[in-house]
């Protein structure tokens, strides 16, 4: 596989956050997160301020066929009946961002990104260029995969649609990073893939290693052909040695928990690493255990955490050449003030590393 050079122009150590917050107030939201995270601040996903921003419905505006009930919140894929107009007018769409125009049609609106409309705002009216934003859309594999059809069958197994699925959450990553990309020297956009923790599990009945990676695959050619940087979020144990396999440049896993699932992969995570790769440790708790943490408990965590994959034959010298840290998984479900105390740590580890 292909060497990473990309990634150089991450700094060496980069503190930052999966994403999703509690709050209701998307100015107060985008407050935290800048005046936390100097270096690499990230988009932020407020479920609770509209449930249009939780993920499997903030990326679907101008998906074919994709149904919602903003009252229950139910959404499916309509493949019933004739659907040929509306595939040939994503396809049509498709074709054109894919030869060089503008991803604006697959624009994430105002009430699906409330969060990110605030976060545009501030940086357009600030002066600051970041070395690094960090940004999210949700996996291809996690969104076909929960979001079913009409007949609750999850989309991925209607082959027209589960390819349509695909594609979309490429060209809503296209967007967010012709959005931002004027407010950094590096857009990082993660794809976010929870239901990769349940891979080989019957939840994966009929999905082969190949599909998941060609998935992965598609979405993160769309993302570096434009210059970005990809990475895949998955906050359980999977199977890291498949994800190696992809072209991500980076993999954030949740070292709280679930560190030893990541260690018997040895060979593989040194030849990711050799080529560029970085792993992102999401080394700071996001649930009540988060409360009561300290930035020197964290960081304690991570060298534990990087002597351990030393002991397991992981070259040291690349596990310690470039990293990122973030919580474990999102806080949306954190309480305001145990929120506020993640990103104070957040912030306290950013200026232990700068002095480093």
């Amino acid at each position: 596989m292909h060497e990473y050079p990309d990634t150089s122009s991450l700094p060496s150590r980069v503190v930052t956050a999966v994403g999703s917050l509690p709050h209701v107030n998307a100015v107060d939201a985008v407050d935290l997160i800048v005046n936390s995270l100097k270096t690499a601040p990230h988009g932020p996903q407020l479920p609770r301020l509209d449930p249009r921003e939780q993920m499997w419905i903030q990326f679907v505006e101008h998906i074919p066929r994709f149904n919602m009930d903003t009252d229950t919140l139910s959404y499916y894929f309509d493949t019933a009946g004739d659907h040929y107009p509306e595939i040939e007018t994503f396809y049509e769409a498709y074709l054109r961002i894919m030869d060089g125009e503008s991803a604006d049609y697959f624009a994430v609106g105002s009430q699906h990104g409330g969060g990110l409309a605030e976060f545009y705002s501030r940086l357009v009216r600030g002066t600051e260029k970041f070395p690094v934003i960090k940004l999210q859309v949700t996996g291809p594999l996690s969104f076909s995969l929960t979001v079913t059809d009409e007949t609750r069958k999850p989309i991925f197994y209607h082959p027209v649609f589960r390819d349509i699925a695909v594609k979309a959450m490429g060209l809503k990553a296209i967007w967010l990073l012709e959005t931002f990309r004027r407010f950094a020297d590096t857009i990082v956009v993660f794809f976010d893939e929870p239901s990769l923790s349940a891979y080989g599990s019957s939840a994966f009945l009929g999905v082969s290693r190949e599909d998941v990676i060609d998935s992965l695959t598609e979405v993160m050619a769309m993302v570096t052909d434009r210059g970005g940087v990809t990475g895949v979020h998955c906050c359980g144990n999977t199977d890291w040695g498949l994800l190696m396999e992809t072209p991500t440049r980076i993999i954030n896993f949740d070292a709280v928990d679930y560190l030893q699932s990541l260690s018997i992969y040895p060979s593989q995570l040194n030849e990711f690493l050799r080529r560029g790769g970085i792993l992102a440790w999401g080394a700071v708790c996001n649930d009540a255990r988060a409360a009561s943490e300290s930035a020197e408990e964290i960081l304690t965590r991570l060298e534990q955490g990087i002597e351990f994959l030393e002991d397991q034959g992981v070259d040291p010298e690349l596990l310690r050449g470039k990293c990122l840290v973030t919580p474990a998984c999102g806080c949306a479900n954190l309480d305001l003030d145990t929120c506020r105390h993640v990103y104070g740590t957040l912030a306290e580890l950013e200026d232990i590393f700068a002095h480093l």
